[in-house]
């Protein structure tokens, strides 16, 4: 290879050095990166000469491209991408430089005269900002496109709340199996104030189901989902939307997924919309024992999978005292036998009954060691303060046993700062065995004192305290609590209902059953200030609480009306009027 001449060799330098200082005679500019400006807020725009043409019909399956005027990457594809109707096999998404594409499974095979909306959610967004392209493709395997709409709202039945994230699905199919063994035709999710609306869709009767997925397959089988329906077939009704030009040339933003949207002006009358609200539940399950506890004597612990109120519980007669005592999903059994034995406690469940053996040898040393003492437990109904006592209420001690007697003579009851004895009125609370209940004509404002003298209280095992046990308290005034009249008007004399009192906590304050009336009125005395709801169940089945549905049974949950109340204030007395306004 040649050498260039020196003077060759240097004409590029020269020619650099001749330019540099032309530039600074003449001001060229130099470039650099651009600095601040306005931030990019522009989603991707879709290149429709490039892209699959949206809105065709007699589509027949291949990869549907998506082209973009600038790069786009994907998020989120599993939950943001919606196709509906759902296909067997989910379609494979991917990016390709600048587009986006749908790629069917080898297998799939689409239905017949039917319109698929793909709805890509927030799913596709720029490189740069994030911004989403909220995009929607349409196609018909038909002549038509179908243009009808149907939207509504999913709500918890016994919340009231909006649900997220939940399906709403139509069926052609109308039989009862078909949640269980297909998926929907149509169906949409809702967002989150619970809303839903489902477009292209095309005129007919259908099946209407609501459905909280657990496990994404768009069937109701597991025991854990939320599942709502409608009572009868749903009937849509109107003209589908034939493919035109007009139509062909639409943008396929998020608008024209709403047949409202697209030029229907030039293609047919205004499509029909139709709402439909529904209430999801959770079917009650089974009562079953889930685990059991009978290592100590005394007592033997039964949990269930949830509150057993209706729980069937029978034993081996071996001359034991029994008491029952429920606590949330627990159930215990306490029991004393005057010789050690071992016996059979009987768990009932439909057809099946578990069998829990209470072995003998754990008496003696229960015996040996139990001892008899307070405990602290929380108070039933909301108090004034703590250290206070509500005029009229008497003064609980709870125990760690249920109790069988006490001797008055060794119980005092101190008044006043002057610790004057006083005769206090003793007995055992009737449903709760372990509260001891201490009343007395109370003096509003007065400090008083209770002392438990060793050997004071007798539990059913025999055992005494054998420590001396004191409280304090002060008696609250009455001005210090307020005054509720509830009423609940215009019931139906042939319906039973349940009306419930609750705190902002939502715990029960106080409970009714009521039935063979048209209203009802309540006056509570002495209730602590505080904001108060009031619940009014139609209680079909009077079990005195409400019931939730069954789709099997063709059964909706039991209707209820909920009501917050005015702010209850001390020294002031409420009237609340609630009435059955029950929603359709």
């Amino acid at each position: 290879m040649s050498k260039l001449p020196t003077s060759n060799r240097l004409l590029p330098i020269a020619c650099c050095t001749l330019l540099t200082a032309y530039c600074l005679l003449t001001g060229c500019a130099h470039p650099v990166a651009p600095e601040g400006g306005p931030r990019d807020t522009q989603p991707p725009q879709l290149d429709s000469l490039h892209s699959t043409r949206n809105f065709q019909t007699r589509f027949q399956k291949q990869t549907i491209v998506l082209a973009f005027d600038e790069w786009v990457e994907l998020r989120d594809v599993f939950t943001q991408v919606v196709i509906s109707p759902p296909l067997e096999k989910r379609p494979e998404i991917v990016r390709k430089k600048k587009t986006i594409q749908v790629i069917f499974d080898e297998t799939e095979k689409l239905r017949d005269s039917a319109t698929y909306v793909i709805n890509f959610g927030q799913a596709i967004r720029d490189l740069t900002e994030g911004n989403a392209a909220p995009l929607v493709f349409v196609f018909s395997t038909g002549d038509y496109i179908d243009s009808l709409s149907v939207e509504g709202s999913i709500a918890d039945a016994w919340t009231g709340k909006p649900v997220d994230k939940a399906l709403f699905m139509l069926y052609e199919n109308q039989a009862d199996s078909v949640v269980r063994t297909e998926r929907p035709f149509y169906f949409a999710l809702t967002d989150k104030d619970g809303n839903f609306k489902v477009s292209n869709v095309k005129s007919g009767s259908f099946k209407v189901a609501a459905l909280l997925d657990q496990n994404l397959n768009y069937r109701f089988d597991n025991d854990a989902e939320q599942i709502g329906f409608l009572d009868t077939a749903f009937v849509l009704r109107g003209k589908p939307v034939m493919k035109t030009d007009s139509v062909v040339a639409d943008s396929v933003r998020l608008d024209s997924l709403f047949p409202d949207s697209v030029a229907t002006a030039s293609v047919g009358p205004r499509p029909v919309s139709s709402k439909i609200n529904l209430k999801i539940f959770q079917e009650e399950k089974p009562l079953f024992l889930r685990s059991k506890e009978v290592n100590r004597y005394g007592q033997v612990k039964l949990g269930f999978n949830q509150p057993p109120g209706e729980a069937r519980v029978a034993f081996d007669s071996v001359g034991q005292t029994v008491f029952f005592e429920t606590e949330k999903d627990t159930l215990r059994l306490w029991y004393h036998l005057e010789r050690d034995t071992s016996w059979n406690v009987y768990v009932q469940r439909d057809t099946l009954t578990d069998t829990v053996l209470v072995k003998n040898g754990l008496r003696s040393g229960f015996v040996a060691a139990a001892k008899l003492e307070a405990t602290a437990k929380p108070a039933a109904k909301p108090a004034a303060a703590p250290g206070k006592l509500t005029p009229g209420q008497p003064f609980t001690l709870t125990f760690n046993h249920p109790l069988a007697g006490f001797n008055a003579a060794n119980i005092r009851l101190l008044e006043d700062s002057t610790k004057t004895a006083v005769q206090p009125r003793l007995r055992i609370d009737s449903i709760e065995r372990r509260t001891l209940l201490i009343d007395h004509a109370w003096k509003e404002g007065r400090p008083y004192e209770v002392q438990l003298l060793s050997g004071s209280v007798t539990d059913m095992f025999g055992l005494t305290n054998a420590d001396s046990i004191g409280r304090s308290f002060t008696v609250g005034l009455r001005k210090e609590f307020g005054t509720l009249t509830l009423k609940a008007l215009s019931l139906n004399p042939e319906k039973a209902y349940v009306i419930r009192l609750l705190d902002r906590s939502e715990a029960v304050v106080q409970s009714w059953a009521v039935s063979n009336v048209d209203k009802f009125e309540a006056k509570l005395d002495l209730l602590p200030p505080a904001i108060y709801s009031v619940e009014l169940i139609e209680d079909l089945d009077r079990n005195g609480r409400w019931t939730t549905g069954n789709y099997d049974l063709h059964r909706q949950p039991e209707r209820f009306t909920r009501k917050a109340l005015e702010a209850l204030r001390a020294n002031w007395e409420l009237e609340a009027v609630v009435v059955p306004t029950f929603e359709q």
